[in-house]
């Protein structure tokens, strides 16, 4: 037990170390990609984000990847959101389990822009365009006996729908991740971790055209209290190392009570030091089909539109 508890601070020890001196030579000049820092999956929106310690299924590969460790068998999810400027954002996650104690995730997160109007300098309208951006990524995640570790790295395609346009490609950049466990309960014979803790470092050296994909550091903190039903209470902080005028760093405060494993309600928390958003959802579990809606009430973002914003995911586990 000593020994494993030496091995768990060692790892998360050397790991943090190693986000410490990358993370300097990193910042953003230009935000490039700002799409990929608003996450994917409802059921994750739905705790504000705040899941970098608990993330465990096929959208570890944009939170943490080394929630991958966690997944078992196979499962996929799909999201979509509707954003300003109608845009629309998607997901698509595929993770299955690579022998006993890894786990493989690919997926692809697209940004999609239509009826944009190209002018002539007179202003004058001449055709409409869309946009379309990807990011493709696959990880790694393995899980060793008190704690996970993971991995991963992508590439970014942009392009237009205009002949005078070139198609760009880019570095999504690379990933690591760190999930750790501790105080367990025993549940019917089984012992569960009832406390966990995580670090992520993610877009490490992305880029594309002549920007800088942000790097993003989350440390999160959440613990369980389990009964007949399960109460998950989480809490992130997120720095985004990048040159812009608005607040930088993060705090996600999120909560999940799981009745019988089938019906979840969700609610969590955003803030900076510029504005708040505040997250509600539901998800209903079926023989492992999971649909999933969150809803992000939020003032003022350079993301979205002020109002509310709709989440829909739907995830499959077998």
């Amino acid at each position: 037990m000593l020994q494993m508890k030496q091995k768990m601070l060692l790892g998360s020890t050397v790991l943090f170390i190693a986000l410490l001196c990358l993370t300097p030579i990193c910042f953003a000049g230009v935000d490039a990609a700002p799409y990929l820092r608003l996450g994917a999956g409802a059921a994750s929106i739905g705790v504000g984000g705040a899941v970098t310690a608990i993330v465990n299924d096929a959208t570890s590969t944009v939170w943490n990847p080394a929630g991958l460790g966690s997944v078992k068998d196979v499962t996929f999810t799909v999201s979509t959101v509707k954003q300003a400027f109608d845009s629309r954002q998607s997901f698509l996650g595929l993770a299955t389990d690579v022998g006993e104690k890894g786990a493989l995730g690919l997926s692809i997160m697209s940004l999609t822009v239509d009826d944009l109007t190209r002018y002539d300098g007179e202003g004058i309208p001449l055709e409409s365009f869309h946009y379309n951006s990807n990011a493709i990524s696959i990880s790694y995640g393995h899980a060793f006996s008190k704690f996970n570790l993971g991995a991963g790295f992508g590439i970014l395609t942009d392009s237009f729908s205009l002949d005078s346009v070139d198609s760009e490609n880019g570095f999504r950049g690379i990933d690591l991740g760190f999930i750790g466990y501790g105080v367990y309960a025993t549940i019917r014979g089984e012992e569960i971790p009832t406390v966990s803790y995580g670090l992520a470092l993610r877009n490490l050296g992305g880029s594309i055209a002549d920007g800088n994909v942000p790097v993003l550091l989350d440390a999160g903190l959440a613990f369980k209290l389990m009964r007949k039903s399960t109460a998950t209470f989480s809490f992130d902080v997120e720095h985004e190392f990048v040159d812009l005028e608005e607040a930088s760093t993060s705090v996600r405060l999120g909560a999940e009570y799981l009745i019988g494993r089938t019906f979840a309600i969700r609610g969590g928390a955003r803030s900076t030091r510029d504005h708040q958003s505040l997250f509600a959802g539901f998800g209903v579990d079926v023989g492992g089909l999971r649909v999933d809606y969150a809803l992000q009430d939020e003032p003022s973002s350079r993301l979205s539109e002020v109002g509310t914003t709709h989440y829909v995911s739907l995830s499959y586990s077998y």
